[in-house]
């Protein structure tokens, strides 16, 4: 009888010896590669191929990283690479542009009844998105850490180098602001 091996929030096995580093690093690419290249595409204005370089670059970062150095933390730490990737980058070519869109605004097809509906919707989703576009770089870079990529508070401190404390601010700021600006339905 083997026990199955302990894992992390992220099923990923905090045991060395029970899986291969091989197998280890495989699992993460697996995991995060789609994920961490939207968001640095994301944070170099849709510049799909140079995310994917950026990500690729992290991902060869972390098979020269000791494994007992990042496991604890590894979602934190790969989305923190690829930000400070993607900054390195934009310094060399020029201005950062950072260009948000929510994903959550759902217009579905099931969700609509009416084609005038799905017009509303559209419009909405139009307008929450020039509105996450009018918030501050970092407010957006929140917004996009916490809803799209479900990281926790802890994280998203992590990955831009802010307390935790500042990260609640920011995201509270940022859904103040937009309450502000979008009428409540």
């Amino acid at each position: 009888m083997n026990p199955k091996p302990p894992s992390d929030a992220n099923g990923i096995s905090p045991v060395a010896s029970a899986v291969s580093d091989h197998e280890w690093l495989h699992t993460l690419f697996e995991r995060y590669e789609r994920p961490l290249v939207a968001y640095v595409a994301r944070l170099l204005g849709d510049d799909w191929d140079n995310a994917r370089d950026c990500v690729q670059d992290v991902f060869l970062r972390l098979c020269r990283e000791p494994r007992e150095n990042v496991e604890g933390y590894i979602e934190a730490w790969l989305f923190k690479c690829c930000r400070n990737r993607a900054m390195d980058r934009n310094r060399k070519e020029s201005l950062m542009v950072v260009q948000y869109a929510s994903e959550h605004v759902s217009n579905a097809p099931g969700n609509v009844s009416h084609p005038s509906e799905s017009l509303v919707s559209l419009e909405e989703k139009g307008k929450l998105q020039h509105e996450i576009g009018l918030l501050s770089p970092r407010e957006q870079e929140v917004l996009v850490l916490r809803l799209q990529q479900g990281l926790s508070y802890k994280q998203i401190a992590e990955v831009m180098e802010l307390s935790v404390s500042h990260v609640g601010v920011l995201i509270h700021q940022a859904v103040t602001n937009l309450r502000k600006t979008i009428p409540a339905s």
